[in-house]
C-alpha cells in the first residue's frame, strides 16, 4: 500500500515513487545490489537489510549490506554471513543502491555521499525527507513488513522458495519494531504476518534457530555495562509538568567516566517512559565526537505526536517512537531545548482530557 510519506509532500515532485511489484522486478535484474542501513542501526534495519540479502542471494546475484557504524554486539547473530557493516568501497561497483528504514539524510550519518548513488529507498516512517524513487508505507509495523511483502510477492513469482535465513531476519526486524509486539504500531496483519514467519522459522530443517532464539538474541541478555547504563539513567532521572515528562541525559563526560558507548544506551529512553503516570519519555546522549550535538529519542504512551516534535529539529519517526538531534552549546541547554518542545504536546494533550 501506497501512502504519502509526509507532510512535505512538495518533496515528492523531484523524485518517483513505486510499488512492490516494481521493487521486485529491480531486485531481479539487480546483480550486484549495495543496501544502506541508518546510522545506530537497530534490529528492523539490520534484519530487513540482511534478509533482502538473502533474497537477492537467491534470486543469483550478490549484495552487500552497510551502514555509517557497526551495529550493537546483540545484533550480530543477524549478520553472521558478513564479516562487517561499514563502507569504504566505491557505489560505481554496483548496479543497484538502495537503502531499507532510513527516513531521511541524515539518518544515513557518514554515508550521506552516496545520496546521489541511491535508486531506491523502501521505508515505513509517517514523517521523513525522501531522497531518491521510493516506497513508503507508515501502516507498517516495521520495513521488515515491507521486505516481507517483496518476499511474498517474489515466491508468487516462482523466483524463489522459502528463505528460512530471510524469515529470521524478517521476524527480527518485526519483533524489534514492535517491541515483541507491544507498541502502538503493532497491527492485526503484524500478527498475520509473523504468524506465517514463525511457522516457516519453526518448521525449517536447516539446522537454524527458531523463533525462541531470534528473541533470546534480541531481548533474553544484556551486557554488564547495559546494566551500568540503565543504573545511571534511574540515577539521573528528571520529571516535568507533574510527571508527565520523563527525560535522562547522558553527557560526552557520563559516558567516559563509566566507559560506557552508544550501543551501552540504545534503549536508556525506557527508563523514563517506564515510569508510572509518564507521558513522554525523552533520552539525550551527548556526542563524543561533537559536543554540540545531542541525539534525542522520544518514546510516547499516548496518542502524543513526537514525530511531529522531531520533524521540528530536523529528525522524525513514528507518530509514538521518533528521534532527532539538537545542537547545543551546553548538556543543560540541550535538555531545556528538548524538554520545552516535549513538554508542550505532552501537557497540550493532559489538557484535552
Amino acid at each position: 500500500m501506497m501512502n504519502d510519506f509526509s507532510a512535505e509532500s512538495v518533496l515528492e515532485t523531484a523524485y518517483g515513487t513505486t510499488d512492490i511489484g516494481g521493487i521486485c522486478d529491480l531486485l531481479e535484474r539487480g546483480k550486484k545490489v549495495l543496501i544502506l542501513s541508518h546510522v545506530n542501526p537497530d534490529g528492523d534495519t539490520v534484519g530487513s537489510a540482511f534478509a533482502l540479502k538473502a533474497i537477492v542471494t537467491a534470486l543469483g546475484g550478490e549484495a552487500r549490506c552497510v551502514c555509517a557504524n557497526e551495529p550493537a554486539r546483540r545484533l550480530r547473530f543477524l549478520y553472521i554471513d558478513q564479516e562487517d557493516c561499514t563502507y569504504t568501497g566505491d557505489a560505481a561497483e554496483y548496479d543497484l543502491v538502495l537503502s531499507i528504514d532510513v527516513a531521511s539524510p541524515g539518518q544515513l550519518g557518514a554515508l550521506d555521499g552516496l545520496i546521489p548513488e541511491i535508486d531506491l529507498m523502501i521505508d515505513h516512517h509517517g514523517m521523513g525527507t525522501p531522497y531518491a524513487t521510493n516506497y513508503v508505507d507508515p501502516t507498517a509495523s516495521a520495513a521488515g513488513e515491507i521486505v516481507f511483502a517483496i518476499y511474498s510477492e517474489l515466491k508468487n513469482r516462482g523466483k524463489i522458495g522459502a528463505l528460512p535465513n530471510a524469515a529470521r531476519r524478517m521476524y527480527a526486524a518485526i519483533v524489534s519494531d514492535t517491541g515483541s509486539f507491544k507498541f502502538s504500531n503493532t497491527t492485526p496483519l503484524t500478527h498475520r504476518i509473523a504468524a506465517e514467519l514463525v511457522a516457516e522459522i519453526n518448521g525449517a530443517d536447516d539446522g537454524g534457530g527458531d523463533t525462541a532464539d531470534v528473541c533470546r538474541s534480541l531481548f533474553g541478555q544484556r551486557t554488564l555495562k547495559e546494566l551500568i547504563a540503565q543504573m545511571i539513567a534511574i540515577q539521573n532521572l528528571r520529571f516535568y509538568g507533574d510527571g508527565a515528562l520523563g527525560a535522562v541525559l547522558f553527557t560526552r563526560d557520563m559516558l567516559e567516566e563509566a566507559g560506557l558507548t552508544d550501543d551501552d544506551i540504545g534503549n536508556s529512553v525506557e527508563t523514563p517512559r517506564g515510569v508510572e503516570g509518564v507521558l513522554v519519555g525523552i533520552s539525550l546522549r551527548q556526542s563524543a565526537d561533537d559536543p554540540c550535538s545531542f541525539k534525542v529519542s522520544s518514546r510516547a504512551n499516548a496518542n502524543i505526536d513526537v514525530a511531529a516534535v522531531c520533524a521540528n529539529f530536523g529528525g522524525g519517526g513514528h507518530v509514538r517512537a521518533a528521534g532527532c538531534t539538537i545542537t547545543a552549546d551546553t548538556p543543560e541547554e540541550a535538555l531545556e531545548t528538548a524538554v520545552n518542545a516535549f513538554l508542550e504536546v505532552a501537557e497540550e494533550y493532559k489538557s484535552k482530557q
